[in-house]
Order: structure tokens, then C-alpha cells, then sequence
């Protein structure tokens, strides 16, 4: 007999918490880790700052500044499809948000995620020569959300996935 709760059935009432709980979580969090595929068939992480894609994008879509020859643009060339991983200071609120990655290489685009701050810090015309925006389009989220997300906290998991139809469908973890 498994001591596990039963698997719930999960209504469109329910997906709609689940993404509002995602959304607020990302949106609380703006440094993520950004998990690539290694050259090896490893992962590599690191911390990045995230940004909400421009006006017109999906409202998942996440952009990341980059510096244009690091490892991070290459793997991601190789091998486009990333995970960003957010988690809350509270320790409550984890999303785990899946994609593929294309870089922009747009001037404009750049711009608006670097902060004119930052140009006393680098040489003059770094960021235009050195920075490129990967835009992620994220297909699949992963949410554990205290109160949100099944009890107890931390078991199994709460996985969405595009439905081809522009909505979500939860995946359930047999």
C-alpha cells in the first residue's frame, strides 16, 4: 500500500493556477540558472538574468544577454533546447521553465536589456561588439509552489506542456 496521495485529476481551473503561481514566481525571480547541454552530453549551469520577451511575444518567452564568443552561445548552436531554473528566496516557489533557444542578433534588441549603466564599467563600444540576446520559447513548465502544487511539498511534480493549440496540458508523472 503506497503511503503517496493519490494522483489528482487536474481541470483547466487548475492548469490556470498552476501557470499563475509560474508566472508570479518568474516573475519575482530576475536571475535564473540556464541549464545547456556540455559539448560532452553534460549540462552546464549558470546564473543569468532574465527578461520578459518584447511586445507581440508569447507571454513565456524569456530573453538572457550573453556575450557573443562565450561557451554558453556555442552550446547553445549545438544543442537549442535549454532549461531556466528559477527559485524563490522563500524556499517555496520553484519553476523550472524548458525551451528552445535562438540568438537575435539585433542592435536595438540588445540595447534594451543592457543598462546604459554598464557602459562605464566596459570599454566604449563593448556591448555592440561583445553582446547578443538569446530569446527562449518555452514549451514546458515545471512548478512546485507551497499550497499550489501537490502535497507534500517537494513530491512529484507538476509538469505543463504546450497542447498544439496554444493552451497547456498537465503531464502526469507515472
Amino acid at each position: 500500500m503506497s503511503m503517496m496521495p493519490e494522483r489528482p485529476k487536474v481541470t483547466t481551473e487548475q492548469i490556470e493556477r498552476f501557470l499563475a503561481a509560474a508566472r508570479e514566481t518568474v516573475a519575482n525571480v530576475p536571475h535564473c540558472w540556464l541549464a545547456t547541454r556540455s559539448a560532452e552530453g553534460g549540462a552546464h549551469a549558470r546564473a543569468v538574468k532574465s527578461s520578459p520577451g518584447t511586445a507581440g511575444d508569447d507571454e513565456w518567452t524569456r530573453r538572457i544577454l550573453v556575450r557573443r564568443g562565450s561557451r554558453k552561445v556555442a552550446e547553445l548552436r549545438a544543442a537549442p533546447l535549454v532549461t531556466l531554473a528559477f527559485q524563490h528566496a522563500s524556499g517555496d516557489a520553484y519553476v523550472a521553465l524548458g525551451g528552445r533557444a535562438t540568438l537575435a542578433d539585433d542592435r536595438t534588441e540588445m540595447r534594451s536589456l543592457w543598462p546604459s549603466s554598464m557602459d562605464a564599467r566596459f570599454p566604449p563600444g563593448f556591448a555592440d561588439a561583445n553582446m547578443i540576446v538569446v530569446r527562449v520559447e518555452v514549451h514546458r513548465i515545471e512548478v512546485h509552489v507551497r499550497g499550489v502544487t501537490r502535497e507534500p511539498f517537494g513530491t512529484g511534480r507538476t509538469l505543463l506542456e504546450r497542447d498544439g493549440a496554444g493552451g497547456w496540458r498537465f503531464i502526469p508523472d507515472y
